[in-house]
């Protein structure tokens, strides 16, 4: 009755596993187990599976957000630049709508208004090249677009000197 409670001297005991008191495993896996390396994983094992997680995800995020490869060999021509003797100016216009009927490439003059009502609107600037479009509807920005246009050195003066007290709009060719 009680002699399957006792243990059985006729075979030998098995230890309970590899890092049990009894005997030790010999080789390869036995090498591997007692390696510095390995007992640096198994002391920082949940820092390193979170740093593996946060790779695996920049990785996926770097594979959806790849850029296309270039046609050129330069990065420099992603679009179009000022021509000999131009500058490329920002101009932030009144009119969103305008500025969303705009399209890179248009030719334009730049009609500055007065914002107090007093005076005549003027063109500051005649058949200027748009080279970008982009809205700025950032924290804290008004209702404007802005524009990046290329033209000459002065006339490029003249749009900064006329955005200081003008709403700025175009007249597209």
């Amino acid at each position: 009755m009680f002699s399957s409670a006792l243990p059985d001297r006729t075979q030998p005991a098995r230890s309970a596993g590899p890092h049990s008191s009894g005997s030790r495993p010999s080789g390869l896996r036995a090498t591997i187990e007692r390696s510095p390396l390995a007992a640096l994983v198994r002391r920082y094992r949940r820092p390193l599976a979170a740093v593996c997680a946060g790779l695996a995800v920049l990785l996926t995020l770097s594979a959806l957000k790849a850029p296309a490869p270039a046609a050129s060999g330069t990065a420099l021509e992603s679009g179009p630049r000022p021509g000999l003797g131009e500058v490329a100016a920002p101009v932030t216009l009144a009119s969103p709508e305008i500025a969303s009927s705009l399209e890179v490439g248009d030719i334009i003059d730049l009609v500055a208004i007065p914002t107090g009502g007093e005076g005549m609107a003027a063109v500051v600037s005649r058949r200027a090249r748009v080279l970008e479009i982009g809205a700025s509807n950032g924290f804290g920005a008004s209702a404007s677009a802005l524009v990046v246009i290329a033209v000459p050195e002065a006339e490029a003066l003249a749009i900064a000197d006329a955005t200081s007290d003008s709403d700025l709009t175009v007249l597209i060719h």
